[in-house]
């Protein structure tokens, strides 16, 4: 027995070793042999090692047989040795076994008969050896003869009816209803020679593995020339290999191991007495390796690694594709095999571990195969400036040209194709340079360069009266729906998406039909905007879908001059058929209300999404939204702005009009728009004279008249203008005695009827008269009481001065 594997079964390490082996050194102290009868012997015969049985035979006292014996081991140690005798005239054949071995026969006439035997049972065991190795040496020079080794592993449970169990001087020998006898469960026909009745088997009962190996030959030690025959044998190794057919996934239950001297299973007859078979260091294989590797390059071709099991180490002249995975087998009915690409290092690692794997005791148990891949240059996945995606499903571009202009806030997104790679972005003049570069490669450069067009600055939305369409039923400004859509499915958009139509019997005109519809099983919106629609999922509630304003197309998106106060459009709506809830919409509460809606936002230079996200509100100047309930009728529908910032130098209007605000929450909806107009209101909301309001005042009533002097009461007029962009300015008109107050709106740049002028007049009756020197009045307007200017001094007399009747002394 090999010293080392000595003390690691008799260390504290070898209870854990143990539940994956089975005690095969044979060093421990053997104690007392006791073959099994069915009549429940209990005479100890010759001894065994521990864990074994010997196939000593107990046929009456005095009438034994003992075909085991204790001699040395393989390099020190004990061994077993086997040897079939001959006993009360009959063959005894040699075995040992982890099950237990029996023996039966009947004499009659002094001559044995009715003689079987075997192995039956075996050990608690639940794992998956690959194969047995083992050290023997043989002695056939009796005879020839072949000596067997035998294992099998299995689950589940095999009995045989009336098997007789022990070998009967006078009578018949007693039958008993044995289990998992060996050639039961390794499924052998029944012969003649076979003793005992029918076999059955509880249910899903397995052989798993087995072997049944025949040892040829003897192991007689070689001479020399000229020396002399001592009749020596040696000690050589064997592994033999499992056989698991098509079981290798099964569970496992039991184990048994048989050695014999004699052909295990042959007719007895051909026993030969005094051959021996010596048995040391019996141990289970784990295998820990792969039986075969298959590597392909990134185009699926394959790679010709030349695999060899030894081998560890693999170079694959190609970059790795997560198409193309190598393929392996792994040498190991219980073998872990984890397998996983590394990035950063370019190399597919394939771990194998025994399943007698322990880090701590068995560490050794484990095959590392590693597969060099050419590392590739990182790239950019995906590339988004201001809500704009580029690149889709066909990848991105290396060079990208936008018409827009680029913006120093502009909010650039990416993802990287390694996580280990570094970006690093610059502008300069009209190029944005993006450098994806990771150590060990080349670095990937994309250049966006902006043209630096861009639309001017609008108090109205163009074409919002949707009479300008293309000869291909587009419209051709102003607008855009699912044809100019970016975004990963951005592609598929055109022959899928329900666009846009032209219609003739619009509320003035022309008009346009947004219509919802499903496709392919998904609910999909009408829509309109604009901006640009981002098509980034096939599930419309996905917040890769939304409109956006797009600074990087020229096209994409809506400068805007104006601060509207509210907006006004003619719509009617014919609802269509609500999608089923969910059942967390169910539990939820949730309606689905068949409305369609038209939503505008102004927001400052920035990215700007509607659906609108947390994280831009702060970019968010004003936004104005209108339901449109079912109406079979051109209806005005009017929506107010509700400003929550401050307008800005420069600024984008993204209007969105949708069959639903739900996305995908109905089909077949049909929302028709026409003459969508921004409003700017230019009145006045308060009108006081000295602390009061005026009487009668209403913003749309433009005369007033109140009690006073013009020269001094005009400060006491105070108002307030209705309107977030709207200015007012004050003129008097000493003449006629009013005050005007001019109310202009945002837009009246653009539109000279945006604005409103109120006139107060002033009443300057007095219940007095005072007096002023003809020095005094000739400096001030004078007047007769007929109403003709005088000139110079005037002579006494009463006349009107400055609007004030006086005494002209």
């Amino acid at each position: 027995m090999n010293k080392f594997y000595t003390l690691l079964l008799l260390s504290g390490a070898a209870l854990s070793v143990n539940a994956q082996q089975i005690n095969g050194s044979f060093d421990a102290e053997w104690g007392k042999c006791v073959p099994w009868t069915s009549k429940g012997n209990t005479n100890a015969v010759g001894t065994t090692p521990e864990g074994w049985a010997i196939s000593n035979v107990y046929i009456s006292k005095g009438i034994t047989a003992t075909v085991g014996s204790e001699i040395e081991g393989n390099n020190g140690g004990k061994a077993v040795k086997l040897t079939n005798i001959n006993a009360a005239g009959q063959a005894v054949p040699a075995y040992i076994a982890l099950g237990t071995p029996w023996a039966t026969a009947e004499v009659k006439n002094f001559m044995p008969t009715n003689a079987d035997g075997g192995t039956w049972g075996g050990k608690k065991f639940t794992y998956h050896p690959d194969a047995l190795s083992f050290d023997y040496k043989r002695d056939n020079s009796n005879g020839p003869e072949d000596a067997t080794v035998v294992a099998y592993l299995w689950n589940g449970t095999w009995t045989q009816k009336d098997v007789p169990g022990n070998t009967s001087i006078v009578g018949t020998a007693k039958k008993v209803d044995m289990v998992d006898r060996d050639r039961n469960v390794l499924g052998m026909p029944k012969t003649n020679a076979v003793l005992g009745g029918d076999v059955t088997s509880t249910e899903g009962a397995t052989c798993v593995a087995k072997i049944n190996y025949a040892i040829t030959g003897n192991t007689k030690k070689p001479l020399a020339d000229g020396e002399e025959d001592k009749n020596e044998y040696e000690w050589v190794s064997k592994t033999i290999d499992f056989d698991y057919g098509n079981n290798v996934d099964a569970k496992v239950e039991k184990i048994n191991v048989i050695f014999s001297a004699t052909n295990y299973f042959g007719d007895r007859k051909y026993i030969v007495k005094n051959n021996s078979l010596s048995i040391d260091n019996v141990k289970l294989i784990y295998w820990h390796g792969l039986k075969s590797l298959k590597a392909f390059d990134n185009e699926g071709n394959d790679a010709a690694l030349e695999f060899d099991p030894n081998v560890y180490t693999y170079n694959v002249n190609s970059t790795f594709n997560d198409w193309y995975t190598p393929k392996h087998t792994k040498k190991g009915a219980g073998a872990k095999v984890e397998a996983k690409y590394d990035a950063k290092t370019a190399q597919y690692v394939i771990t194998v571990k025994a399943e007698d794997y322990d880090a701590e005791t068995n560490p050794e148990a484990i095959s590392t195969y590693t597969i060099q891949y050419v590392k590739p240059s990182p790239t950019l996945t995906s590339l988004s400036i201001d809500g704009h995606e580029f690149g889709g499903v066909y990848g991105l571009a290396n060079e990208i040209n936008v018409t827009g202009k680029y913006n120093d806030n502009a909010e650039v997104t990416y993802k990287a194709s390694s996580e280990y790679a570094t970006v690093e972005k610059s502008f300069e003049g009209k190029t944005l340079t993006i450098t994806v570069s990771e150590e060990g490669t080349t670095p990937t450069v994309y250049t966006v360069t902006f043209e630096g067009k861009e639309n001017d600055a609008v108090y109205q939305i163009p074409n919002s009266n949707f009479e300008a369409w293309t000869a291909e039923g587009k419209l051709n400004e102003g607008w855009h729906s699912f044809e100019s859509a970016t975004g990963a499915l951005a592609s598929f958009a055109g022959p899928m998406s329900p666009k846009p139509n032209m219609i003739e019997d619009g509320f003035e005109g022309k008009a346009v039909r947004l219509r919802s519809a499903n496709i392919i099983g998904v609910n999909a919106n009408g829509n309109l905007t604009t901006g640009t629609i981002s098509m980034g999922s096939a599930d419309p509630k996905d917040a890769a879908n939304y409109n956006y304003t797009d600074r990087t197309n020229v096209s994409g998106n809506l400068p805007f001059a104006g601060t509207p106060d509210a907006f006004e459009v003619y719509a009617r709506f014919t609802p269509g058929t609500a999608r089923d809830l969910t059942d967390e919409e169910k539990a939820n509460g949730t309606e689905i209300k068949l409305q369609g809606r038209m939503q505008l936002i102004l927001h400052d230079n920035a990215p700007y999404h509607d659906p609108e996200l947390e994280a831009q509100v702060g970019s968010k100047i004003a936004s104005a939204s209108v339901l449109i309930p079912e109406t079979a009728k051109w209806t005005k529908f009017t929506g107010e702005f509700n400003y929550v910032g401050e307008p800005s130098a420069k600024q984008y209007m993204l209007a969105s009009a949708t069959t639903n605000p739900i996305p995908g929450a109905s089909k077949d909806d049909q929302l028709d728009l026409d003459n969508v107009k921004l409003i700017y209101w230019h009145a006045l909301s308060e009108l006081t004279f000295d602390g009061k309001a005026v009487e009668g005042f209403n913003a749309d009533k433009t005369e007033y008249t109140v009690k006073g002097n013009l020269a001094d009461d005009s400060n006491k007029i105070a108002y307030k203008v209705k309107g977030k962009g709207a200015n007012a300015s004050k003129s008097v008109d000493p003449e006629n005695n009013v005050l005007k107050i001019t109310v202009e709106g945002n837009d009246i740049s653009v539109n000279a009827d945006s604005k409103t002028v109120y006139t107060i007049h002033f009443d300057n009756t007095s219940t007095g008269i005072g007096s002023i020197s003809a020095n005094e009045a000739k400096n001030h307007k004078v007047y007769t009481l007929g109403g003709v200017r005088v000139n110079g001094k005037p002579a006494a007399g009463l006349y009107i001065v400055d609007g004030k009747k006086l005494i002209v002394k």
